[in-house]
């Protein structure tokens, strides 16, 4: 049974309609041709159910057989339907209250007020990504998520609206920030900071996670990489104070602190790097490693064009930097281009662009 949303999880909406959102920007982009990348995007994901149309017993089956799996519930689906512009949700198993669910509800009334939705039934997950294999096995129908492993032919990527407003904010102050801070006077070194994210940090293992090695690689080679932990997450208490002993925590630091190095280093934690977005926008050069993870962005930005790749197991990070440090016109145009995508692409406004074009195209498939 469906319940409109309560009044009081609308009262929330005003988080929204108080952002500096451009609706005239986003009415130029949507007159627009479609941009390559995304056109790619959309139609990968909802190529898979071309062939039959999505319809609301699918949907149903879908929660159905994957909740009927002993971890099922961890799937995390929560049920949107519009109709006549009027948005309703529904969950087996979340509180609706949750941040991960109210704010795209917030997005998707904003949208109501300014747009006309078409009518669809979607669901989607609210976790960080939707691949368990047990799960994709009994689905049956799309998942909206925000992130994927390359190859999941049962995700569709949508932006993150989760802390719309504060997303808001970094932007601006970013902005504003790079755009009064000159290449020449930025510290020709890598910087990272972030949480110690990527599943559980036992006593045996800890070490040898991604972002561990890292920090350790700043404390053999601080010349050229400052990485540090914010933050612990997941942490035995043993290990943290193995961490700590090693002195590889440092204090939170507000992303603006970030422009002032060349080089911002992107990393995956659980799943995708969360920071990967904002650091394009910094006018920083941004080296990521090479991930099966990706964002509904992905397909825009490509290695040595927007961002610098490395690989996972950080056997070239110093080869990398170093070249870099001795390209300095190549890593300035990187960084630029990298900033004018974000700019382009990764403002609110972009990411609503994306997400209606991808609702249009979603719905056309719908009995």
């Amino acid at each position: 049974m469906l319940h409109l949303l309560m009044p009081t999880l609308l009262m929330i909406c005003s988080i929204v309609e108080a952002m500096d959102i451009s609706w005239q920007e986003i009415r130029t982009k949507l007159d627009q041709p479609l941009p390559e990348w995304m056109e790619k995007q959309i139609q990968e994901d909802l190529e898979p159910f071309y062939g039959a149309k999505i319809t609301a017993e699918a949907i149903e089956a879908t929660i159905r057989d994957v909740y009927a799996i002993p971890s099922g519930r961890q799937a995390g689906f929560v049920r949107f339907q519009i109709k006549d512009n009027r948005i309703f949700v529904t969950s087996p198993s979340e509180n609706l209250s949750d941040s991960r669910i109210s704010h795209i509800v917030q997005v998707l009334e904003e949208m109501a007020k300014h747009l006309q939705l078409p009518n669809m039934d979607f669901l989607a997950s609210i976790w960080d990504s939707y691949d368990n294999p047990l799960y994709l096995e009994k689905t049956t129908c799309p998942v909206f998520t925000i992130c994927k492993l390359k190859g999941n032919r049962r995700g569709v990527l949508f932006p993150e609206f989760r802390n719309f407003s504060y997303r808001q904010r970094l932007i601006t102050d970013i902005s504003w920030t790079s755009d009064r801070s000159t290449w020449e006077q930025k510290t020709m070194k890598a910087f990272w900071r972030g949480m110690t994210s990527g599943w559980n940090y036992t006593l045996y293992e800890w070490d040898l996670k991604p972002r561990s090695h890292l920090v350790f690689f700043s404390k053999d080679h601080p010349e050229l990489v400052d990485a540090a932990f914010t933050s612990p997450y997941s942490l035995q208490e043993e290990v943290k104070k193995w961490m700590e002993r090693y002195g590889l925590f440092q204090p939170w630091n507000y992303p603006v602190d970030f422009i002032q190095y060349k080089y911002l280093i992107s990393i995956d934690g659980n799943t995708f790097a969360s920071n990967f977005w904002w650091q394009l926008l910094s006018n920083c050069t941004v080296l990521k490693h090479e991930s099966d993870f990706i964002e509904w962005f992905y397909k825009g930005v490509q290695p040595y064009i927007h961002y610098f790749p490395y690989q996972m197991d950080l056997s070239d990070l110093e080869e990398t930097i170093l070249w870099l440090q001795l390209h300095d016109d190549e890593a300035r145009r990187i960084a630029e281009a990298g900033s004018a995508f974000a700019k382009e692409h990764l403002s609110n406004e972009g990411l609503i662009v994306y997400f209606y074009r991808l609702l249009l195209a979603y719905a056309a498939l719908q009995k």
